[in-house]
């Protein structure tokens, strides 16, 4: 009777260490990091290292193709961005100016080419940069962005690396809008 009660506390206590373990890991199932907590602008060394959109947002919700207001909106496309071009925003974006608070968006993207870096920043309902090109401005190939619904994602060609002669590049992204809820 001792030994099996030394087997059943083994067990559990077993049990309890690996419950522990996945309890305080930071990375979800998927393997790539959380989306951070906090808006701005991010680079990643690859895709796999993009945070994975969250699944649920305290106090919004979120509709596949739809933005924050409930009109469709493609959530996936690609934009060209071009050498000496200034900044580039995803076409008919629903960025406001007013009502800060109403919604946000995350949008995930990437370089065509890993060795074409593109600048990511924050920019404006008028399509100016909202914290400059020396104020949030990210270098990268791979990034991901999370701001309020009055300002927008906007992209530049910052330039190729390794003997890369390009002056135009693509960038592949995906949409996640959040609409305030109870």
């Amino acid at each position: 009777m001792a030994q099996k009660a030394k087997t059943i506390t083994a067990v559990t206590a077993g049990i309890s260490v690996v419950v522990f373990i996945q309890a305080g890991n930071s990375a979800p199932p998927s393997g790539r990091p959380l989306w951070p907590k906090k808006q701005g602008v991010y680079l990643a060394r690859s895709s796999d290292e993009i945070s994975a959109f969250p699944r649920a947002l305290s106090g919004f919700r979120s509709e596949n193709n739809k933005d924050f207001w409930g009109h469709s909106f493609p959530c996936r496309g690609s934009l060209r961005v071009f050498k000496g071009e200034k900044w580039v925003g995803i076409p008919n974006f629903p960025v406001t100016m007013n009502g800060c608070d109403s919604g946000i968006f995350m949008v995930r993207w990437r370089s065509g080419y890993p060795d074409v870096r593109v600048s990511s920043t924050l920019g404006y309902f008028d399509g100016t940069g909202a914290r400059g090109t020396e104020n949030g401005a990210k270098m990268g190939s791979f990034g991901y962005i999370q701001a309020s619904n009055c300002e927008q994602p906007m992209f530049k060609f910052a330039g190729a690396q390794k003997g890369n002669k390009s002056t135009l590049v693509n960038i592949y992204y995906e949409l996640k809008f959040w609409q305030a809820a109870p």
